[in-house]
């Protein structure tokens, strides 16, 4: 039986399949999102700052969590809108056809809504674990207290990462929810190392440009031109955040298909795997 099913692409080649195909639509449409979220976040931390200058009664544990929650939310809001508009995109090209940009952002936006609860919820968690690091901060850095706090709430951010990697896909394609997306990232051993792999790539590409960008600073003896550092972090950030999303949903199009048939080698046109995958899948 094995002799008769055609072979399948590595998870990287597909995630490469995916990128060369859509790399330019779904580049933009993280810039276009990026930006809103940014300009969003930033109205929303000075609006939280200012509620709770203006509201006594906001002031100490509360008025930081607010700082921490407020900004997070829109931005697990505009990360839903990003998610939504690029599985528009590979719909779309599943199906034969193609959709600009602005009309995958647009379509993408009533999708959007159940997925921006998860994510916002998910955001509204994470930012209540930074909060109470925050507080236990001002107790002093070397208490017993503030080193407990950090490392739980380190190992549990990064494992709500982990868990719910998958949850945007679950949710625009098979309208469920957290349960399902843990379901995925723990049933098979390669996903989870796919989602593993996909978030040592975003922490190495971090780590990479930190260690860039402090020796730039030392030659330069800490006279970069202004905005630089910002604008070398952005593009490095949008160019992350595109290839992690290709890579996860080609790990989840794996996991949920593990068995479609493609082609060994890929051939011009709409027999790419990858498009097979989305075609049959959605």
């Amino acid at each position: 039986m094995n002799d008769l099913m055609p072979s399948r692409p590595s998870w990287l080649h597909e995630t490469r399949i995916l990128l060369r195909l859509h790399w330019r639509p779904l580049l933009a449409i993280v810039v276009v999102t990026e930006l809103v979220s940014a300009g969003v976040g930033i109205a929303g931390t000075l609006a939280a700052i200012r509620a709770v200058d203006v509201f006594p009664g906001l002031d100490g544990t509360i008025g930081v969590a607010l700082v921490f929650m407020v900004p997070a939310v829109l931005a697990g809001m505009c990360n839903a809108w990003t998610w939504a508009a690029v599985v528009e995109v590979c719909r779309s090209a599943g199906a034969g056809r193609r959709v600009g940009v602005a009309v995958a952002l647009r379509q993408g936006l009533r999708p959007a809504g159940p997925l921006a609860l998860w994510l916002a919820g998910m955001a509204l968690l994470n930012a209540v674990i930074r909060a109470y690091t925050f507080h236990e901060l001002l107790d002093g850095y070397r208490s017993r207290s503030f080193q407990t706090a950090s490392a739980v709430a380190t190992i549990s951010a990064w494992y709500l990462v982990f868990a719910t990697a998958l949850l945007p896909l679950v949710v625009l394609v098979e309208q469920r929810g957290a349960g399902r997306a843990w379901l995925l990232a723990h049933s098979r051993a390669a996903t989870a190392g796919q989602i593993i792999a996909v978030l040592a790539f975003g922490l190495a590409v971090d780590y990479v440009a930190d260690l860039v960008l402090t020796g730039l600073r030392r030659e330069s003896g800490y006279a970069l031109p202004p905005g630089l550092t910002e604008v070398a972090t952005s593009v490095l950030g949008v160019l992350t955040i595109t290839v992690s999303m290709a890579a996860l949903m080609t790990a989840y199009l794996r996991r949920v298909a593990p068995f479609a048939a493609t082609e060994p080698e890929p051939t011009p046109g709409p027999a790419e795997p990858v498009v097979i995958e989305l075609g049959r899948t959605w």
